[in-house]
């Protein structure tokens, strides 16, 4: 984690690096304003000592139109060059009114959410379960069927969160117009198409959702394959004896470890999180007594049954051990 100095330190240097960007555009502009007037001189200065003419006008006229536009000529393709090398340029040129109105709605769009943040009533945290329920998408399911299963359980989840979260203080979800199209390209058919087990559908929230928001949430796919065996060893941690630790920090440490390594099998935060210690061997007390003695202590979570994603909650069993 960095502290205030470096995050200052860095960004320090990161505007150092901008103003050095900036005066090397600004030599970069001039170099090329020089050549581009050098070389309209010297054209200009060729035609006048030929002394040609263009239309009739005097020679030193059409030189100087001559110089003039083998310039202008220079400048356009030099511009053109730029454009199309540089997707930034193309962008100074073409978009700097829609930039610019993107960035006042997002400034307008930051100071609201500020506001919200610091003075709204939070709803639903984002990640959390938003439905009490799930569906699953068989593995030999086709593609139509599949279709299906995720259109209705879509529409169950609406009607759920359309009864419950209003009361709340949310504004009911809408349906979008295009809602069977955009259920055609969720992500959710891919992983579904892809997965080699069965796929459990979940709703959770997709942001932070303060009063008077709209609902929103997104649609999860996860593979319901079997994540942990009955009795296998899931997180452990290492006590040293006499150290005065105490042993609820140390559980409550576990169960954080015990989140992290679930979490890398693809699971969801409200899947990872959701630990139950359904046994402690020796009990809590005991095991406070057993680490106030020498030696190094091992602290490990089995898991109590097979887990698979659809039993929704993690059973476990810490037991405590004496390293020899």
């Amino acid at each position: 984690m960095l502290d205030a100095e470096q995050v200052h330190d860095i960004d320090r240097g990161q505007n150092f690096v901008e103003i050095v960007r900036g005066i090397g555009n600004v030599i970069f502009v001039m170099l090329i304003a020089g050549a581009v007037a050098y070389v309209g001189d010297r054209v200009g200065h060729q035609v006048g000592r030929k002394r040609l003419t263009m239309f009739g006008i005097r020679p030193r006229y059409t030189s100087t139109i001559i110089a003039i536009g083998t310039g202008m000529v220079i400048a356009l393709v030099v511009t053109l060059v730029a454009i199309f090398a540089s997707q930034q340029v193309k962008t100074a040129f073409f978009k700097l009114n829609s930039i610019n109105e993107q960035i006042a709605e997002l400034t307008h769009r930051e100071r609201d959410l500020e506001t919200k943040v610091n003075t709204g009533k939070l709803i639903v945290p984002v990640d959390v379960l938003m439905v009490p329920f799930y569906r699953i998408i068989h593995q030999s399911t086709s593609p139509k069927e599949r279709l299906a299963v995720i259109r209705a359980f879509y529409f169950d989840a609406v009607k759920f969160v359309n009864a419950n979260y209003p009361r709340l203080g949310l504004k009911p979800y809408v349906i979008p117009a295009d809602v069977d199209k955009t259920l055609e390209t969720l992500d959710l058919m891919i992983a579904a198409k892809q997965s080699t087990a069965n796929v459990m559908l979940t709703v959770t929230s997709d942001q932070n959702l303060f009063e008077n928001d709209q609902i929103h949430f997104k649609m999860n796919a996860t593979a319901d394959q079997l994540i942990y065996q009955k009795g296998q060893a899931i997180a452990q941690l290492t006590i040293p004896g006499k150290s005065g630790a105490d042993v609820n920090i140390a559980l409550s440490q576990l169960q954080t470890y015990i989140a992290t390594n679930v979490r890398r099998h693809g699971l969801p935060p409200f899947l990872a999180d959701n630990v139950q210690a359904l046994q402690l061997i020796p009990d809590a007390k005991q095991m406070q007594a057993r680490i106030s003695r020498a030696g190094t202590y091992l602290l490990t979570a089995f898991a109590f049954d097979d887990f698979y994603p659809h039993n929704a909650r993690i059973p476990i069993v810490i037991v405590l051990t004496q390293q020899p």
